[in-house]
């Protein structure tokens, strides 16, 4: 995370709150992210400062104007103006973990050895929910280095419950 993109997102953040759109602007930020991730030339169009900022403007305005909260298109149309487009990526991931806590969730990162069952990732988020007080959304990824066992990131905490984190516990105390 950047500190424009982070201040990109605060700003946004602020205003859809202000405005009670906070959900409509997360919506909006996902239809921009896959629009950009889609077509990567428009992207470039848009962060080119070869291209006349008016042009660009006018091309951002064309495309998403009564699709996106009037807000978020001000936000854009600043980080086009300014040369920022490249944070953009960073703004929406961080206006969600803004949004998130505003409504009292929580986004987890969970990494496993293999891949979790249904069962077991419905039992870790019980037990995550139980011990935040909140709602928790899990995002998980495998990665067999780990050998086994699970590492949790969540609030920005890390819970790190595998057998690799468990043998280099034990090398440092049998190396101290």
């Amino acid at each position: 995370m950047t500190t424009t993109s982070r201040e990109y997102a605060e700003a946004l953040f602020e205003l859809a709150v202000q405005a009670g759109l906070t959900k409509e602007t997360s919506e909006g930020l996902e239809t921009v992210v896959s629009a950009l991730l889609q077509t990567p030339e428009y992207r470039a169009l848009l962060a080119s400062p070869a291209i006349p900022k008016e042009e660009r403007l006018a091309a951002l305005d064309s495309t998403f104007r009564g699709k996106i909260p009037d807000i978020l298109l001000a936000i854009l149309r600043m980080m086009v103006s300014r040369g920022h487009v490249s944070a953009l990526n960073g703004m929406a991931r961080d206006y969600e973990e803004l949004a998130r806590g505003y409504r009292g969730e929580s986004m987890a990162v969970v990494t496993s050895a293999v891949r979790l069952k249904e069962a077991e990732t419905v039992a870790l988020r019980a037990k995550l929910e139980k011990k935040l007080g909140r709602q928790v959304t899990l995002q998980c990824h495998v990665n067999p280095e780990l050998i086994g066992g699970i590492r949790v990131e969540v609030d920005g905490r890390v819970i790190d419950g595998s057998i690799r984190n468990k043998l280099e516990e034990i090398k440092e105390v049998m190396n101290a």
